[in-house]
């Protein structure tokens, strides 16, 4: 105890032990508020890639399993364990057993008398050689703290990685989902445009119409030649980026399918609790505690480092009597570091762990604000997207009422069939627009789901922490 008062007394100045740091705090006022139509939802993470689609849901295991993406996660995660068993093994209790064998000519004027001067001999030495640092003051387990802690945050990345590999796969899959759809509805209208030219053709040939009246309806009938091609070009565009994203040569047949209705915008408590389950804002919360550990140890390093080493073991000028009880060797070495006339190297490198702090508070503070736009900028979507449903909605109902009335009248032979395709004409382009707005309300909530830490499928493996 003496000793260790009398290297505290030594020692460099102490630095005083700093103040915990402050961090930016999400409120439920930061958030947009809550649309009429918002219900409270259940506070579990949804899960990205899980919209009630098997196909998506497989393209997303695919994705994880396959991606250079989450190859790259993996190995950093791994890096970062490894430099973690690193800095435990390096923190612990040292065993080594040590042995050499030397052949050496002794001078004849040397250190040793004859016979031995002068003579070419083998000699032997082997010995157990033990070392320890008692590490009082808990440098080295604060280093280790660290270290699992930027371990943590790799893992966190990895999990953020996956999430924004799900969230693409999901999107580019529904992109290509309504561009095949639209597609279908082009083609749709190119056939009831056609069908009103040949109409008016036979009116014309009739000499029931004047030919100029062909004109302006033979440009409209080429019209959606154009648009079809373009929607070919853009359904194909999407399946190549969803080959990208998902990481495979050869992307499995998409079937297609009807667009799966949204789950309802949560209310914002709903949505605040969800935002801290953000791996984004995990993996900066991770490295802010791994900096402070970083300060405590670089701190621990103005004290006094105690250890001590010993070894066991044979050692002979002879190596045939290497092993024989004369030739054993014992030696216990304590020994102690005081840090006396480097305080301006230790303060240094504190100073450089202070401003690591800094800088990991600073970019959780910005990983936060960034969620909460994220999390506003997806909210405020759905919530337009939402509010135009309701009037689109009540458009084609009166369209499809006016068709029913058209197709009864026509049967009835009140009125010809003009009516009747200027109607489905009409209900078929209503009908693309709600499909282009509830693709907009679907892109909005998986984007949501991303920016409120959605989940990942429970069968997806993200980062591997075997050795």
């Amino acid at each position: 105890m003496a000793v260790l008062m009398l290297g505290l007394a030594g020692c460099a100045p102490l630095p005083p032990k700093d103040a915990p740091p402050t961090f930016a705090a999400a409120r439920t006022a930061d958030l947009v508020p809550d649309a009429a139509a918002s219900a409270p939802a259940a506070s579990a993470a949804p899960v990205l890639g899980d919209y009630g689609d098997a196909q998506l849901t497989r393209l997303v295991a695919l994705a994880l399993q396959d991606s250079p993406t989450m190859a790259v996660a993996q190995a950093r995660v791994r890096q970062a364990d490894a430099a973690a068993g690193e800095t435990e093994s390096a923190a612990g209790a040292s065993l080594s057993l040590d042995g050499q064998a030397t052949r050496e000519r002794y001078p004849e004027h040397g250190l040793y008398p004859p016979p031995i001067a002068g003579s070419t001999r083998t000699s032997g030495h082997v010995a157990l050689d033990f070392s320890y640092d008692f590490d009082f003051w808990g440098r080295n387990r604060k280093a280790l703290d660290a270290a699992l802690g930027r371990a943590a945050a790799s893992r966190a990345d990895a999990q953020a990685a996956a999430a924004t590999l799900a969230t693409g796969v999901a999107r580019t899959y529904f992109q290509w989902q309504a561009a095949d759809q639209h597609l279908r509805i082009a083609q749709t209208v190119e056939t009831q445009r056609q069908a009103l030219l040949e109409r008016q053709a036979r009116r014309v040939r009739a000499g029931l119409a004047p030919g100029s009246d062909l004109a302006p309806l033979d440009a409209d009938a080429a019209a959606p030649r154009q648009n079809i091609v373009q929607l070919e070009t853009q359904r194909a565009q999407a399946e190549r980026q969803l080959q990208a994203l998902v990481g495979v040569h050869a992307l499995p047949a998409l079937v297609p399918m009807p667009l799966p209705t949204p789950a309802a915008l949560p209310d914002a408590a709903v949505r605040l609790d969800l935002l801290a389950r953000r791996p984004e804002i995990a993996a900066a919360r991770d490295r802010v505690q791994a900096a402070l550990k970083d300060v405590d140890s670089q701190r621990a390093a103005f004290y006094p480092d105690i250890s001590i080493s010993a070894l066991a073991g044979f050692d002979s000028l002879a190596l045939g009597s290497l092993l024989h009880g004369s030739n054993r060797e014992l030696a216990a070495t304590p020994a102690i570091h005081l840090p006396i006339f480097d305080a301006g190297r230790l303060r240094a490198g504190l100073d450089a762990k202070r401003a690591d702090v800094a800088l990991a508070v600073a970019q959780y503070d910005q990983a936060l604000q960034q969620a909460v736009g994220d999390v506003n900028d997806a909210s405020v979507r759905m919530q337009g997207a939402q509010r135009e449903a309701a009037p689109l909605a009540a458009q084609v109902r009166a369209r499809e009422h006016d068709l029913a009335s058209a197709r009864a009248r026509e049967q009835a032979g009140l009125i010809d069939g003009q009516a009747r395709l200027v109607d489905e004409l009409v209900l078929t382009g209503l009908q693309d627009q709600q499909l282009s707005l509830r693709l907009q309300t679907l892109l909005a909530r998986i984007d949501l789901d991303h920016a409120l830490g959605g989940a990942l499928p429970s069968s997806a493996t993200v980062a591997s922490t075997a050795p």
